[in-house]
């Protein structure tokens, strides 16, 4: 059975991820504040960051006509069901990454002494940790599959989209179920599905011994979507990003 925790992950940002989640167009070239503004955010989180990954394997799996079953909870998410289904897994991951409290708490400190922009680069750098948190750990799932003759599909996790974000709850109470009690840092689901600290993640990544099958589907392969860089095991170029994970326009 695969576990991974990590309680100090190596945080290294791409330039290009971030300025793709602050909103500036492809290529450009951040300077003046806005370049002042982004190294501050970075040299504070190289700092004061508390960055975690965590993810365990679950083996009771029951894809049925439109839902999975992991780990005895039932999930109505069709497209979950027909991902697992179309690569025939056999088993999960359950993963769960978090940038810590402390960017949090940090920028929020920065909104209430009226500072708008320092807030927002900070904010936006948590996303952008959370981004690579992620990518990091489906890098280290990536490579422990290969070895052992099996592929990692995607990670997929309720709010993305033929995922309801309602159900992050039940994938909270499943990672409550099995785990309880062993994460490396703090974390708790709210009942809106929103998950404290906000820069947190989970997910769910399929685990396939068919290679053939996980090849022959495209949107089966992780690749395009990790933008994780020098990886041995990469068999796609990264051709797209996840949605953000929320709406930033508003700030």
């Amino acid at each position: 059975m695969f576990s991974l925790i990590e309680t100090n992950p190596q945080v290294e940002i791409q330039e290009s991820e971030y300025q793709r989640l602050l909103g500036y167009p492809k290529n450009y070239s951040l300077e003046g504040r806005a370049r002042e503004l982004a190294d501050e955010a970075q040299a504070w989180y190289a700092r004061n960051g508390r960055p975690w990954i965590y993810a365990r394997e679950i083996s009771s799996l029951e894809l049925k006509v439109r839902t999975a079953c992991i780990g005895g909870i039932e999930f109505s998410s069709k497209k979950l069901r027909d991902i697992l289904f179309e690569a025939q897994a056999h088993s999960v991951l359950l993963v769960a990454v978090s940038a810590g409290k402390e960017c949090e708490e940090h920028a929020r400190e920065l909104w209430n002494e009226g500072k708008p922009d320092e807030y927002f680069f900070l904010e936006t750098y948590g996303s952008a940790a959370v981004e690579q948190l992620i990518a990091v750990a489906s890098g280290r799932i990536c490579a422990w599959a290969d070895e052992n003759k099996m592929a990692a599909l995607p990670h997929f996790s309720p709010g993305y989209s033929g995922w309801n974000i309602a159900e992050q709850l039940l994938l909270w109470k499943l990672f409550q179920k099995n785990f309880a009690g062993d994460f490396p840092g703090e974390l708790e689901i709210l009942e809106s599905g929103m998950p404290r600290p906000k820069k947190s993640l989970l997910g769910v990544i399929g685990l396939t011994r068919d290679l053939a099958r996980a090849r022959q589907f495209q949107k089966l392969i992780p690749c395009e979507n990790c933008f994780l860089p020098n990886c041995r095991y990469r068999r796609a170029p990264y051709k797209r990003s996840r949605p953000r994970m929320e709406n930033i326009g508003r700030f």
